[in-house]
């Protein structure tokens, strides 16, 4: 495109002169533009997208807690961190489904060939010893009485002479 000639006059749309016509700095467009209701538009827009969020989010699923495996007693995910300041802290009823949880860990993994086990009178009894003292609160059960456990077995088998 070649530049006009210098005697050619200026289009109507350029500015006498030639100069660039004055703009306005750090104003947004008026309403010719955006539309006399644009304030509102946009609040509706703003209320519809926090709506749609909170909608959302309420129908998000929530975690729930795992189920037990087919075969597993209530409580046996407490027996790899129970202790014996679990012990002392427990009532009879937790004491004894501590009990129950051990002695069914001991023989779910192979149910033919059921683990050793300990009456529920022996597990008492030699939970009250093992947890007696104040420095035996780290000791952990199911270390105890898969020990005494094993213990008990090899004592009812008789040596043959």
């Amino acid at each position: 495109m070649r530049p006009p000639p210098a005697d050619a006059t200026a289009p109507a749309v350029w500015p006498a002169g030639g100069a660039a016509a004055p703009r306005s700095r750090g104003r947004v467009p008026t309403g010719e533009i955006l539309g006399s209701r644009s304030p509102v538009t946009a609040l509706a827009a703003t209320v519809l997208v926090l709506s749609l969020a909170i909608a959302a989010y309420a129908l998000e699923p929530r975690v729930t807690t795992p189920t037990t495996p087919a075969g597993a007693s209530q409580g046996t995910a407490l027996l790899g961190t129970a202790t014996c300041a679990s012990w002392q802290a427990a009532d009879a009823t937790r004491r004894l489904t501590i009990i129950g949880a051990l002695a069914a860990a001991a023989t779910q993994p192979d149910p033919e060939n059921p683990g050793a086990t300990l009456s529920q009178g022996a597990a008492y009894g030699l939970f009250e010893r093992v947890c007696a003292t104040r420095s035996s609160r780290t000791v952990l059960l199911y270390e105890a009485y898969n020990r005494a456990a094993s213990m008990s077995v090899a004592g009812a088998v008789t040596p043959r002479v």
